[in-house]
């Protein structure tokens, strides 16, 4: 994608500067970004886009409970209404999900198929649905149940980036004393993400930002990728195990099992094994890539996980649908001052085919 192609009062060409032969691996990232959806940018990239857009919105309403607010009226309609509405619990997961599917239905609108799907701990759900295996609405419906099992037994806990290595997020862990703390993701081989009660968790935050480590606490309320939920996965695992299993039509890889998903899977119980089991991005991103994608597309806000792939695949070449922090005409795009801070602060994101080292993805788990 070319920023000189962007027109910030205008269509914008969703198929970018992608080449006839590009397989696109497209990139569902988790919770933890507090960035808003932006999906009217969406819909103002053309008719197709705007109707698949709000195809999807309807899609996932119809599997959420009575009481919801509308996703519509609250992502597409009035978007200025999304930050009091996102207060309520589940909102601001059931719209990332609504914005991730409905960005994989308007790229497909206008030519752009995915070769491959990687979701990230709560993207996993988006990415079985944009390979066919669940419906949009039970997809939806198995976000809701998921935001409450998480809400209720993830209690008291929550995670938090570090930019750090493995090793050196284990490291901070140590000094702190505080085993409480995990490895939960590893996002890239420089990014890090740990999971914990709330107090050591803290304590952990405050000795790497001693040892000059630059670490952010995530908006996750929640444990999650932590052996303490164990129990929760069984108990999510049979409240969506009813809903129809299809067959895949796009290869998704998981960075929880470490391989492409096959049609012999229980893929419920592989959705639910993401609640304690710890999350892998790299390897997943290296694997689509072995695998012949030759372009990361982020479906979804933000651009947390194009970041990643940045960051983890040499030359990786990433690809943006506007969603948010759209440019403006003499207003220069403010830039990330901490891990994670991309999300908030809209900081730059360069085009096609140019790596960007250094830059620290959104925060994500």
């Amino acid at each position: 994608m070319s920023h000189s192609s962007f027109r910030p009062d205008g269509p914008f060409d969703l198929a970018g500067e992608l080449k006839p032969d590009d397989v696109c691996a497209f990139l569902f990232a988790g919770t933890g970004s507090a960035g808003v959806p932006d999906l009217p940018s969406l819909a103002r990239s053309g008719p197709a886009a705007a109707r698949a857009a709000a195809d999807v919105l309807d899609a996932v309403q119809e599997g959420l409970p009575r009481g919801w607010p509308s996703l519509r009226a609250i992502l597409l309609e009035d978007p200025a209404g999304y930050r009091a509405a996102a207060r309520a619990p589940g909102v601001a997961q059931l719209a990332g999900y609504a914005s991730c599917v409905a960005v994989d239905r308007a790229l497909r609108a206008v030519g752009v198929q995915p070769g491959f799907a990687v979701g990230q701990s709560f993207g996993e759900i988006a990415a079985m649905v944009c390979a066919g295996v669940f419906a949009i609405a039970d997809g939806a419906r198995m976000a809701v149940s998921l935001v409450d099992v998480l809400a209720r037994r993830g209690a008291g806990g929550g995670m938090a980036l570090l930019e750090a290595g493995e090793d050196g997020a284990r490291a901070c862990i140590d000094a702190a004393g505080a085993p409480e703390v995990v490895v939960a993701c590893l996002n890239a081989p420089s990014v890090t993400v740990v999971s914990g009660p709330d107090a050591p968790l803290e304590a952990v935050l405050a000795t790497a930002r001693d040892t000059g480590v630059r670490a952010v606490r995530l908006a996750v309320p929640y444990l999650s990728h932590h052996p303490a939920m164990a129990g929760a996965d069984e108990e999510w695992y049979s409240l969506i195990r009813a809903f129809p299993q299809r067959p895949l039509e796009v290869a998704v890889h998981s960075p929880v099992r470490g391989r492409a998903y096959r049609d012999d899977d229980d893929l419920h119980r592989a959705l639910a094994d993401c609640i304690v089991r710890p999350v892998r991005l790299p390897e997943a991103l290296r694997a689509v890539h072995a695998a012949g994608a030759t372009v990361f597309a982020e479906a979804g806000p933000g651009n947390a996980l194009c970041q990643c792939a940045r960051l983890s695949v040499p030359d990786a070449r990433t690809f943006l649908v506007p969603l948010r922090d759209r440019p403006r005409p003499g207003v220069p795009r403010p830039r990330a001052t901490a891990p994670g801070a991309a999300g908030a602060s809209g900081a730059d994101v360069p085009p096609v085919g140019k790596s960007a080292p250094g830059i620290t993805p959104d925060p994500q788990a």
